[in-house]
């Protein structure tokens, strides 16, 4: 399931989350089947029956980043963007470290941040999003000259932390 707006999919990230140290194999194995559920049950259309799925997640794992960006998608479907970007920021918070995850957050919170008329916010997302692999604010920053010049301020200033 895919949106045309972000090109991203819940199922995205269902299995290339790298176990987090946090969380024992027998808990990560068993919120990883929730999120599968989730993903199927969003794909046959069934958006709240996902989210319920996914807030089953964070209630047996409230740092489990990786649910926060799925429920954050599954939010913006139905329309709830404040909600979004609640879990867009627990995700950033939780996912430190995990590029899987914050690829997917920055440039999630990148498109909520542009459709609410924050730009430097946006750019600032978008930046991340891309230097954490997401492909398609790779290619956003590369079409967008002033995009490409704040991606690289922000590397600069990664750099010199």
């Amino acid at each position: 399931m895919r949106t045309a707006e972000s090109g991203y999919s819940l199922s995205d990230q269902a299995e290339e989350v790298a176990p987090l140290p946090a969380i024992d194999e027998q808990t990560l194995a068993a919120l990883k089947a929730l999120e599968r559920e989730a993903v199927r049950l969003a794909e046959g259309g069934s958006v709240p029956a996902a989210m319920q799925k996914l807030d089953e997640a964070i209630a047996r794992c409230p740092i489990y980043a990786s649910a926060y960006n799925n429920r954050a998608q599954a939010r913006r479907m139905t329309g709830d963007v404040d909600g979004a970007l609640n879990d867009l920021d627990k995700a950033i918070e939780y996912g430190a470290g995990n590029a899987a995850i914050l690829k997917q957050a920055f440039t999630q919170r990148s498109i909520i941040r542009k459709s609410r008329g924050d730009a430097a916010g946006a750019e600032s997302d978008l930046a991340q999003g891309a230097r954490y692999g997401n492909e398609i604010a790779k290619a956003t920053i590369k079409q967008n000259p002033y995009a490409k010049l704040c991606s690289a301020m922000v590397a600069e200033a990664m750099k010199n932390c």
